[in-house]
């Protein structure tokens, strides 16, 4: 009996105590600046800085890798096409979904390098295969969305040589035309 009561006594002042830091805890959580937060805000100021030396080389192999794996993702997706095997070409457009969404779009958000002579190319020629890819994988909507990107980007850069299709140059406002055409074709 003196074990419950004591058991008790303890199950009577825990009570409080848990409400206690509860309060405290909430208090903490939006008392001040979230670091993570303001990571992310850090972050994203870095990415819109144009780079300069070592770090616009690095900027610039990252551009030029991504254009060798879209074109390795391209001549992949067309070969299982031709194939007709739909199950691979299923989770080739899964794994590319993904590719996009996690590396390719975040590495082409920086406005700077649409017009930094260094790169301007790079970002052209990322932006028309990424268009073509998701043409071939019937995507009109987000293909029109990179159109729309590319318009606004190199506004009154129509002349501008692009690799569109690959293997081939012309003219930006060209192969923007050539864009909305296969993009009803796919």
């Amino acid at each position: 009996m003196m074990r419950t009561r004591t058991m008790n006594t303890r199950l009577v002042w825990l009570a409080p105590i848990l409400a206690a830091a509860q309060l405290v805890g909430c208090a903490g959580v939006g008392g001040g600046p979230d670091p993570v937060l303001e990571e992310a805000d850090l972050a994203a100021v870095e990415e819109d800085a144009p780079l300069g030396g070592e770090a616009l080389a690095r900027r610039r192999l990252d551009l030029d890798r991504a254009w060798r794996d879209l074109q390795g993702f391209d001549a992949t997706m067309r070969s299982l096409v031709d194939r007709k095997d739909s199950r691979s070409v299923r989770l080739l457009d899964d794994f590319l979904g993904e590719y996009m969404g996690r590396h390719l779009d975040p590495m082409l958000r920086p406005m700077w390098q649409s017009s930094h002579p260094e790169t301007m190319a790079l970002d052209a020629n990322l932006r028309f295969m990424k268009a073509q890819i998701l043409a071939d994988m019937r995507y009109t909507g987000r293909v029109q969305q990179v159109i729309e990107d590319i318009e606004s980007r190199y506004m009154g850069r129509e002349s501008m040589l692009v690799e569109y299709p690959v293997g081939e140059q012309r003219p930006l406002g060209e192969a923007l035309e050539m864009l909305r055409e296969s993009k009803w074709n796919g």
